[in-house]
């Protein structure tokens, strides 16, 4: 430990130089100074540890050097040497800040207890002083983790108002803090979690452990109908018992921390959905494949049947019209797989007005009470669609303005050009810039409010009776054009209507308006040849299997993969063409293909299913089938088919 410096200030040299001597034999490092002057600068230049000061002196006196060393250091030791009787200079000196003092003459061991005295007095004040300043740092480093902490911290008193908060609560929930102190608790609580939080205070007085899932209220609550995180925070809050909570220093208060889970919150809920999602695709699959299989049979013997008989006659127009409703169940589920996941398209450039003009017209015929209007831009840019699909939705948008309107009225349609921006990408929610075409169809119905629009796309949400809906619609609808790249956007006013937008990336170039025909599949074509039907559902077997004998083909049927390997391996040489189910249970179709290739290189094979995901036809495909065919289907349809795959050769392609 170093020793204690002292300067001693004196007028006369000789008791300056006895004091230096007494005191360096008791340890202390000794300086000395002859007048005010000199011990001034002698103090500002190195610091002393304490000052012996003499108070009468020629030129600057005492007290006049011991204000300048205590403006330079207030907590410098200074002890006075007075050679008056009078008590009152001794007095005014320690009013001055003098710590103590000596009157002259004094015993050798009256000063050296005086110094060390002051000495102690002085390591006690550094000491003081080195506390204060780690205190000052730790409660400078503790206010900069409370309000730097990414949690809401806060203390509530006794009666459950704050008595702090950090910075989080402005930056989380917008409440300036100087705003939140004083106001209860309950005023930031949601108006539903209140009794559920009402027990915080009273529970962890009681030194009890408070943890608990709640709402805080933001300070600006916009209209949240759309989005229910907008006007609340979801927190984790943990509490505990506090002493000296807010003005009362002895009452007992609270301690908490609010965890903000609200994006943990939005990450969950969007997990669920998108596990629902694939658990509702998992079921669609399952039951579009057994329908499907059913619709078959339906629509294969029906086909049958009407083939008997003149296309002018009641029989064929009632048969046929078990095809429209064979359609529409297969239509139905195409839309339940149609929101859950992607199916099967063909896309190639299209120009929309051909679709809008067409898709009008048709929907015009069967609602005579709904008046179609079309404002269609003169050279519209072509999109890459699925044409099936786009139909589709337009459909389902006819129908939805249609049912929105009860009493009839007005639908209009329209097309445009557009450009979007950077700006306008993130607005619309579309992941690229550029050019777009836009369809609109307006309705003059009865419009939706905010909460309603909030749900409308959402699979099964709908607002028609039981019996008049399933839901499915504006949910495919997006799935769809979701899946072209595209987006919706939704206008609607109570009372006034709604329209319905969506986008569809495009190109500048322009195809023909009106160039697609539809195929309405009336010729049936007989063939020859020797077919292997391979289908694990007996009714398909049966249907497919008349089908086929109609047309003149010689037909041998498998039930299992493994089946149809057994069989074609004694008779493969003989067999021109194997109809594959995709979906059978133990061998798959493609386990199936694979094994029939080893047997026969070169074996024709047509896909049919009632249920496959584009790239699984897409690598069946790639592996050498020669073409698909989805359930249901009628004999007119197999027949154009067969003679499609009878037709080509081997090296031909497939266009999915």
């Amino acid at each position: 430990m170093m020793p204690e410096k002292i300067l001693v200030v004196d007028d006369e040299r000789r008791i300056v130089e006895n004091i230096a001597q007494c005191l360096e034999r008791e340890g202390f490092q000794v300086a000395s100074a002859h007048d005010g002057d000199e011990a001034v600068a002698a103090f500002e230049q190195e610091g002393y540890d304490l000052v012996l000061l003499d108070i009468s002196m020629p030129g600057m006196n005492g007290y006049e050097v011991m204000a300048h060393i205590l403006g330079k250091d207030p907590d410098a030791m200074i002890i006075i040497m007075t050679g008056f009787a009078s008590v009152e200079s001794a007095v005014r000196a320690l009013k001055l800040g003098a710590w103590d003092y000596l009157k002259k003459p004094f015993e050798y061991a009256d000063l050296v207890k005086t110094m060390k005295n002051g000495a102690r007095q002085r390591s006690l004040i550094m000491d003081k002083q080195a506390f204060a300043e780690r205190l000052e740092a730790s409660e400078r480093q503790y206010e900069y983790m409370v309000n730097n902490s990414p949690d809401l911290i806060f203390t509530l008193d006794s009666t459950g108002c704050f008595s702090f908060v950090n910075r989080q609560f402005e930056t989380v929930l917008g409440f300036a803090t100087d705003k939140l102190i004083g106001r209860h608790f309950s005023e930031i609580l949601h108006k539903d979690d209140r009794q559920r939080a009402g027990g915080l205070v009273a529970a962890v007085t009681q030194n009890a452990p408070f943890e608990i899932n709640v709402r805080f209220k933001k300070a600006v609550r916009p209209d949240h109908s759309l989005d229910p995180y907008a006007a609340s925070a979801f927190m984790e809050l943990k509490a505990s018992p506090i002493t000296g909570a807010g003005d009362d220093s002895t009452g007992q208060g609270v301690y908490a921390v609010a965890r903000d889970v609200t994006e943990r919150l939005k990450l969950e809920a969007q997990l669920r959905q998108a596990q629902k999602m694939e658990a509702i695709g998992t079921l669609a699959g399952g039951i579009a494949h057994d329908f499907n299989n059913i619709l078959m049979g339906i629509q294969g013997y029906a086909s049958l049947v009407r083939s008997g008989f003149d296309r002018d006659s009641d029989v064929f127009k009632r048969l046929a019209s078990i095809d429209e409703y064979v359609n529409n169940g297969a239509e139905m589920a195409r839309q339940l797989l149609g929101f859950a996941q992607k199916n099967c398209q063909e896309s190639y450039p299209l120009n929309l007005n051909y679709l809008l003009k067409m898709s009008a017209k048709m929907f015009g015929r069967t609602k005579k009470d709904i008046l179609i209007e079309q404002d269609l831009e003169k050279r519209l840019w072509s999109t890459v669609v699925d044409e099936g699909q786009i139909k589709q939705v337009l459909m389902n948008l006819y129908v939805n303005a249609w049912q929105a309107m009860p009493g009839g009225g007005q639908i209009r349609v329209s097309s445009r050009n557009l450009r979007i921006s950077d700006r306008q990408k993130d607005a619309l929610g579309l992941s690229e810039a550029g050019t777009y075409v836009m369809v609109c169809v307006a309705d003059t119905g009865m419009g939706m409010d905010k909460a309603t629009m909030a749900r409308i796309f959402d699979p099964f949400f709908t607002t028609k009776s039981r019996g008049q809906g399933s839901g499915l619609g504006l949910a495919t609808a997006y799935g769809i054009v979701k899946s072209h790249k595209g987006t919706f956007k939704v206008e609607s006013t109570i009372g006034e209507g709604t329209a319905f937008m969506f986008f569809l990336p495009a190109s500048e170039t322009r195809v023909d308006s009106c160039t697609q025909v539809e195929n309405e599949h009336d010729a049936i074509v007989s063939g020859r040849g020797k077919i292997l039907l391979v289908d694990d559902e007996k009714g398909v077997v049966e249907v497919c299997f008349d089908m086929l004998e109609t047309l003149g083909y010689e037909v041998f049927s498998a039930q299992s993969g493994e089946e149809a390997v057994n069989f074609f391996q004694e008779h493969g040489s003989k067999i021109d063409l194997v109809i594959l189910d995709m979906v059978m249970p133990e061998m798959s179709g493609m386990e199936t293909f694979d094994a029939l290739r080893k047997i026969k290189e070169d074996v024709k094979v047509l896909i049919c299913s009632g249920y496959s995901r584009e790239d699984e036809i897409r690598q069946m495909v790639d592996k050498g089938c020669d073409d698909y065919l989805l359930k249901p289907f009628d004999v007119a349809m197999l027949s154009e088919k067969l003679q499609s795959v009878f037709s080509k050769t081997r090296a031909s392609t497939v266009k999915l």
